[in-house]
């Protein structure tokens, strides 16, 4: 019954000085919104780079220039990075690789940059020659068109598919672009000045309504290639597609000045022969160069490796989050300590009406819960709410906002107020009673 009563003391005093409340609670809604975004964008980022590292599948290895080297356990060291040589990956060692046993596709790819022209219009580009397991290995999606064929492959056709950047910038002035801003066709409303602004800091372009250049012909090292399709747009947090052209690898290596594979992604048969398969996938190679110039890396190793990073990221987002947290709870302890000398006479009043220790230290250790929850609360919905306005309209990273983070950030804020909140209560409730009711 006392603690009830404490409790209804408590709202009463804290309507009673809602002005200063309210300065103080912007502390706990700052701290808070803080732990809900912060947390969002390291789980949010450590998501996205797991899935883009996961696409490779548990069944699939990537071999890459450069010698990883190997830890004492024996597992390879992915966060010391590849020595520095030049690649000495070729098609060849790709075909090699082919004939091993278990192996159900060999994906490789060939890198260089290079100026796409088409018309007047030229563009700086990433040129990927591939194999047409290229699209279902990396999930590339296709928003009109087609990807090239094995048959294409194997005849060295002057087919190209362009990224979505590619191809809006070649197409230029001859697409009557979408003007950020301004209402296309089934719209009925502009963009927002906020999201244009947004769209153009992230790099956003304009995209084609209605022509494409499917069908034209695109120069490329003064040799001419025909439009067969193109990529639909992915731009994400470390891996994007928008800026490449990607063509057969038996035309590229005929066409091209390029010789060496920038990687190649081997794929076994099923789970349990991907240890055979990685062992034997070395040796093939191996045989086709005089030293170990070349790393081959399983999905589990690349994924260890990465979960040390987003780890690092995680701790130092919690290290923020904490500072945040303890300022908040250091003045809203100022200023329940100010409410409390401010209140002295009430408090003496109080006491000599026949409230005991316990009761005053209840009510102000109440308030000052109040107020970290009630602030917490507010917190916690600015930052969900900031989450779906994110996602709503930025494809560049999905924040991510899981149950636990808001239990943290709920558990963070009753923390805050029982730590924050249990000196000015004892301050209140040793107060002489009689120097109480003389103070001015």
């Amino acid at each position: 019954m006392k603690l009830l009563t404490a409790f209804r003391l408590a709202c009463f005093g804290l309507w009673s000085n809602r002005f200063r409340v309210l300065s103080a609670m912007i502390g706990v809604v700052i701290g808070m919104f803080a732990v809900i975004v912060l947390a969002s964008i390291a789980i949010g980022v450590k998501e996205t780079l797991m899935k883009q590292m996961g696409s490779l599948g548990a069944e699939q290895i990537l071999v890459m220039p450069g010698r990883v080297l190997d830890t004492a356990s024996g597992q390879k060291d992915l966060l010391s990075g590849l020595t520095n040589v030049p690649s000495t990956l070729t098609y060849e060692d790709a075909q090699a690789v082919a004939g091993v046993a278990n192996v159900k596709s060999v994906t490789p790819q060939l890198e260089t940059i290079n100026f796409a022209t088409y018309e007047d219009k030229k563009v700086q580009s990433v040129l990927v020659g591939t194999t047409d397991q290229y699209r279902r290995i990396s999930h590339a999606e296709l928003s009109k068109g087609r990807f090239f064929t094995n048959e294409e492959q194997a005849a060295k056709a002057k087919v190209i598919v362009l990224g979505s950047n590619i191809h809006d910038a070649l197409l230029g002035s001859e697409e009557e672009p979408t003007v950020e801003g301004s209402v296309p066709a089934g719209d009925s409303k502009p963009k927002p000045l906020w999201e244009r602004m947004l769209n153009k800091l992230l790099g956003g372009v304009a995209s084609a309504q209605e022509l494409s250049l499917i069908g034209t012909t695109v120069t490329i090292n003064e040799e001419s290639f025909k439009v067969i399709g193109i990529l639909a747009p992915n731009a994400t947090l470390g891996s994007s597609t928008d800026n490449n052209i990607v063509m057969p690898i038996e035309t590229a290596l005929a066409t091209t000045d390029m010789k060496y594979l920038t990687k190649m992604i081997v794929e076994a048969s099923n789970i349990d022969a991907i240890d055979q398969v990685d062992g034997e996938v070395f040796g093939a190679i191996k045989e086709n160069h005089s030293e170990i110039d070349f790393s081959v890396v399983k999905q589990d190793q690349m994924l260890s490796a990465l979960g040390k990073v987003t780890s690092i990221l995680q701790l130092m987002l919690l290290g923020i989050t904490v500072t945040a947290l303890i300022i908040s709870g250091t003045g809203i302890m100022n200023v329940m300590v100010m409410s409390v000398r401010e209140r002295t006479r009430e408090i003496g009043i109080r006491k000599a009406l026949g409230a005991t220790t316990f009761e005053i230290l209840a009510q102000f250790f109440f308030e000052t819960l109040l107020l970290c929850f009630i602030g917490g609360v507010v917190g916690i919905g600015l930052g969900y709410a900031f989450i779906e306005v994110w996602n709503n309209h930025i494809q560049l990273l999905t924040l991510s906002l899981p149950m636990w983070a808001v239990k943290l950030a709920l558990i963070s804020t009753f923390g805050i107020g029982s730590l924050f909140g249990i000196y000015p209560a004892l301050k209140a409730a040793r107060m002489n009673p009689s120097k109480a009711l003389r103070f001015e």
